[in-house]
């Protein structure tokens, strides 16, 4: 049986080391293959390309993860615009690999963290952002480095001060890459406290002192102290943002006292005026305005549904049973855990309750729908419960089982099967298409001439702007035609009768100088949706 063993964990080592190479190079091919959409483009073109210190202290817009763009512009400097762009998401999109195989493996056996592995990557909303020039997957990083560290803090022997220093660097790290990361980071320090102080109150009954006194009392403390330090240093972080967006604003209104004033002497005359103004700008952004209540549970309950199918396409109703069932069977075991003391598994439980039945609520009470990718996070907690279903449904199949060779083959065959779902799913062409089409349409033209034929370029629309830069490193602000040497033309301009606004567009068909582009250009590319102008 221990030989039987021994080759099943060799077995298990040499699929987890080819599995994660395979993702590294499907990674990588996504990383290079897949043309940047718009997010990105525009994250690369104003705050990455910019440098870190600029990426650090703009915030027109929430498309500036402040985080992730400061690490990214470090990047930039080995002069690729693509590891500028996606290097950090890369290494983070390997590095999730590797702490969910670590986090499942502390509470599942066997093959379950393998598989655990292979469900989240498999996931179209996990997939789709694992390489993107975006801060979701820089925080799912955090999210499960922070988990990791506080499994640590509260199940380990003696946690070192180390620990706790990357516990609350995860959570600083993870606010200031993606400030909506707010919806995992407040349902992990819960989970992390609650778990603490049912064993603090434990101990305390046992050896009749206050809890707080008590091993797990002292932990209680730390981490509390910990999670208070994180939100400090976030807050002192954004900080640096409020009062460069409110002095902007301010030195800039006619209304102001400090109108006209130097950026920096109104900042040292008055950085708490100029914070406040900032703090203003920042949460008055229409992208997260709370929306009309009448209604919202419905509309809530069909952005949930969506939501689920960006997990696992077509696959909604399943996702969300398992979900719900899995949140109403965790909180029975989390009472027979509390009643009968039994069981490894009590922080894991209340990470997955918490973080699962956090976000419905407090968007219900904040009548808030965000954009779904916010919460590719969510993979994680979908992965984790799978796992921990999985894992009992072999358990139980295993016990009707005597033979150690049969509880094997139980386990190999479970694997199969979910190596076979994980495999189909990211051979679905759903989830290997480009992130943008008119992006790559745009792309897929300026490759048709030989870009450094020409000087006198012009962009018609902001894509266009952003990709020259990107893909070529020219930084063309230059709107007008005539004079140009080389044209670019969504069809949609090339219409006397199309007048809807487009907030891409530069150029519509009246102010298009279609004279000019007949006697001094020529066409040499043509699309379905585009058309090149080049001399």
């Amino acid at each position: 049986m221990i030989c039987w063993q021994m080759k099943s964990d060799k077995l298990k080592e040499i699929v987890w080391y080819f599995l994660f190479a395979l993702m590294a190079v499907y990674y990588g091919y996504r990383l290079f293959a897949f043309t940047p959409w718009y997010d990105e483009l525009y994250t690369y073109y104003y705050f990455i390309s910019k440098g870190p210190i600029y990426a650090a202290i703009h915030w027109p817009l929430p498309n500036n993860h402040v985080g992730y763009s400061v690490l990214s512009a470090f990047f930039d400097f080995f002069g690729n615009s693509y590891i500028g762009l996606r290097g950090i998401s890369y290494i983070c999109a390997l590095a999730n690999m590797i702490l969910i195989y670590r986090i499942s493996g502390r509470y599942l056996k066997g093959w379950m963290p393998l598989n655990t592995v292979i469900l989240y990557v498999s996931m179209a909303l996990v997939n789709q952002m694992a390489v993107q020039g975006r801060g979701y997957t820089l925080g799912i990083t955090c999210c499960l480095l922070a988990f990791y560290c506080m499994a640590d803090i509260c199940e380990g022997e003696r946690p070192k001060k180390r620990v706790y220093i990357v516990y609350t660097l995860s959570l600083v790290l993870g606010l200031y890459a993606v400030s909506s990361n707010v919806y995992w980071v407040v349902p992990l320090c819960l989970s992390g406290g609650l778990f603490l102080l049912i064993k603090a109150l434990r101990q305390a009954a046992g050896e009749k002192r206050f809890f707080l006194k008590t091993q797990s009392g002292k932990r209680l403390i730390s981490l509390i102290a910990a999670s208070l330090s994180a939100a400090f240093g976030t807050i002192l972080l954004y900080a640096s943002i409020w009062v460069s967006i409110g002095s902007n604003l301010l030195v800039k209104d006619e209304t102001s006292s400090y109108y006209g004033m130097g950026h920096i002497k109104m900042i040292l005359s008055a950085p708490f005026a100029a914070m406040a103004r900032g703090m203003e700008y920042m949460l008055d952004t229409p992208y997260i305005q709370s929306e009309e209540r009448a209604g919202f549970s419905g509309r809530l309950w069909e952005w949930i549904k969506t939501l689920a199918d960006y997990y696992y396409h077509l696959l909604a109703p399943l996702v969300i049973l398992i979900l719900g069932a899995g949140c109403v069977f965790l909180v029975f075991r989390v009472i027979r855990i509390m009643r009968k003391g039994e069981g490894n598994r009590l922080l894991l439980y209340l990470f997955l309750i918490a973080g699962i039945l956090f976000v419905p609520a407090v968007l219900l009470i904040q009548c808030k729908r965000p954009y779904y990718r916010v919460f590719t996070y969510g993979g994680v907690y979908l992965a984790l419960l799978l796992g921990v279903f999985l894992s009992d449904g072999v358990d139980f199949l295993c016990k009707k089982a005597s033979d150690a060779g049969k509880k094997q083959i139980i386990s190999a065959a479970v694997f199969a099967v979910i190596l076979t779902f994980g495999v189909k799913c990211l051979a679905f062409s759903g989830y290997n298409g480009q992130y943008g089409d008119r992006e790559y349409e745009t792309a897929k033209a300026f490759s048709a001439v030989n870009i450094k034929d020409y000087e006198n370029f012009c962009v018609t629309d902001c894509n266009q702007e952003y990709l020259l830069y990107f893909l070529y490193g020219i930084r063309c602000e230059n709107r007008e035609i005539e004079g140009a040497d080389m044209v670019l033309l969504d069809k949609r301009m090339c219409q006397p009768d199309f007048d809807e606004m487009v907030w891409e567009f530069y150029h519509y068909y009246d102010t298009v100088p279609w004279d000019y582009l007949e006697k001094n250009l020529t066409k040499v590319y043509d699309s379905e949706n585009y058309v090149l102008y080049a001399k």
